[in-house]
C-alpha cells in the first residue's frame, strides 16, 4: 500500500512518499474541509496555510487531481499546505508533485516524510506519485 507525505517550503514542492509496494493510481482519496490531521502512511494536502481548509488525502499515486476517480480540487483551490505522513522504512517514501494531469512537469525535487504539515506558497498541482 502506497503511503506518503508532503511538504512545500518557501514556495517550492519538496515532494516524499512512503509505500511498502509500487504506487499505484489513487488508491484511497478524500476530500474533507477540515484541519483534522493526515493518517499515518497519507499524503495530504490542505487549501490553507498551517493544515486549514479544505484537506485532500491519498495512500496512493494520483495521476489527475481534477477528472480522476478522486476529484480534489473541485473549487480549483491552490495547496497552500502539504505533509508527507508517510512510511521511512517501505522503499516509495518520498512524493513528487507535478504541475500537470498525468505526471507532466515535475514541481521540485520529491518530498521526504516530514514530521508535520508544511506550508507552501498557492502552488497549483495537479497529480502526483510515489518515488524512491
Amino acid at each position: 500500500m502506497s503511503k506518503i507525505r508532503i511538504g512545500l517550503l518557501a514556495g517550492a514542492v519538496a515532494a516524499g512518499a512512503v509505500v511498502a509496494a509500487a504506487p499505484s493510481a489513487a488508491l484511497a482519496a478524500t476530500t474533507t474541509a477540515t484541519t483534522a490531521g493526515c493518517p499515518k502512511g497519507d499524503v495530504c494536502v490542505w487549501s490553507g496555510k498551517n493544515a486549514t481548509g479544505t484537506r485532500c488525502t491519498w495512500d496512493g499515486d494520483d495521476p489527475d487531481w481534477q477528472g480522476g476517480a478522486v476529484r480534489c480540487r473541485p473549487y480549483g483551490f491552490k495547496v497552500n499546505s502539504v505533509w508527507n505522513n508517510g512510511y521511512t522504512s517501505t522503499p516509495y517514501n518520498k512524493v513528487k508533485f507535478y504541475r500537470y494531469a498525468n505526471y507532466g512537469s515535475q514541481i521540485s525535487d520529491p518530498l521526504p516524510v516530514t514530521s508535520g504539515p508544511v506550508n507552501a506558497a498557492n502552488l497549483s498541482i495537479r497529480s502526483h506519485q510515489w518515488a524512491r
